[in-house]
C-alpha cells in the first residue's frame, strides 16, 4: 500500500489528553513529510484551532475542520471547500438553544460567536492561543450568514438528551455528531470528515486508497471507512476499532508516531 496523505483527528489522536502534540508524534510527522507525504488534520474543531496546531507542525497541505465542513489552505487562509447552514435553519437552531438556555458557540470563518463568554465551556481549547471570540448577547440574528458549525456544550451529562431533542425537531435538516460527552457538533446536513477529506484528496489529486486516516471517536467513523487505511487509536471507541484495519497505541503513548513508523 502506498500512502500519499495522512489525515489525523486531533483530540484523542494527534493530541494527548493534555491537549498537546507529543514530541514523538511531531517527529514522526516531520519524517513522513520529508518523504513527500502530505499530512493534514481532520477535526471537529473550528478552522482557527486546526490551523494553530497544523502551523506548529509545519504541515504541508490544507486542513479539514468543522467535521469536514471546511477545507482551508494554511498559507493563504482561502477555503477550498465550505458547507454552510441555510439562514432559516441556523436562525431557528440558535433561537431554540437560546430558549432552552443551552450554551452554544457557532463559527463563521475563523471567528467564534457566543451569547456570553464562559471559558469553562472551552476545555478542549485551553492549549489554543489567539482565538477570536465575539459575544453577541441577544442580538444573534446579525451573525447567521455562512455559519459552518454550531456546538452545544453541557457539563452536566445531558448532551444525549439535547441531541435526541434536536434530532426530533430538525430531522435531516442538520447533522449531529457527539464525541466528547460534554459537547455536540451540529453541521449542515450530509457533512462528515469523509466529505472534507474527499474534497482535499480531489484537490491534491490523490486517490482514497492512498490515504491513511487516524481517529478515535464517532465523528471519525466516516473517514476511517473512506480511507484506504483506517487506523483506530488504542483509546478509540469500540465502533471505531471494529471498522479500522489497524489499531495503534493510545494517544498518551505516541500512537500516531507508532503507526507512522509502522506503515510509512
Amino acid at each position: 500500500m502506498t500512502i500519499k496523505l495522512i489525515a489525523l483527528d486531533m483530540d484523542g489522536t494527534l493530541l494527548n489528553r493534555k491537549k498537546l502534540v507529543p514530541e514523538k508524534n511531531a517527529l514522526a510527522i516531520k519524517k513522513a513529510m520529508d518523504k513527500g507525504i502530505y499530512v493534514t488534520i481532520a477535526t471537529g474543531r473550528m478552522p482557527a484551532s486546526a490551523s494553530y496546531f497544523a502551523k506548529q507542525l509545519n504541515m504541508n497541505c490544507p486542513v479539514v475542520s468543522c467535521n469536514g465542513g471546511v477545507v482551508k489552505d494554511l498559507n493563504t487562509g482561502k477555503s477550498i471547500y465550505e458547507a454552510h447552514f441555510s439562514e432559516d435553519t441556523i436562525t431557528e437552531l440558535i433561537s431554540i438553544c437560546y430558549q432552552k438556555n443551552w450554551y452554544i458557540r457557532w463559527y463563521i470563518g475563523d471567528t467564534i460567536y457566543v451569547r456570553y463568554v464562559d471559558m469553562d465551556m472551552f476545555p478542549a481549547y485551553k492549549t489554543t492561543k489567539g482565538l477570536n471570540i465575539v459575544e453577541v448577547g441577544e442580538d444573534f440574528e446579525k451573525y447567521t450568514e455562512n455559519v459552518t458549525q454550531l456546538v452545544v456544550c453541557n457539563l452536566n451529562g445531558k448532551i444525549q438528551e439535547i441531541q435526541d431533542e434536536l434530532a426530533d425537531i430538525f430531522k435531516d435538516r442538520i447533522g449531529l455528531q457527539q464525541n466528547t460527552g460534554y459537547t455536540m457538533d451540529i453541521t449542515p446536513p450530509g457533512i462528515n470528515k469523509a466529505v472534507g477529506l474527499s474534497k482535499l484528496a480531489q484537490y491534491l489529486q490523490i486517490d482514497k486508497s492512498e490515504i491513511m486516516a487516524c481517529g478515535d471517536g464517532d465523528n471519525d467513523l466516516a473517514m476511517i471507512e473512506y480511507a484506504g487505511l483506517g487506523v483506530a487509536m488504542g483509546n478509540a471507541i469500540d465502533d471505531v476499532k471494529n471498522i479500522a484495519q489497524f489499531i495503534t497505541k493510545d494517544c498518551d503513548e505516541d500512537g500516531i508516531a507508532y503507526v507512522i513508523d509502522k506503515f510509512i
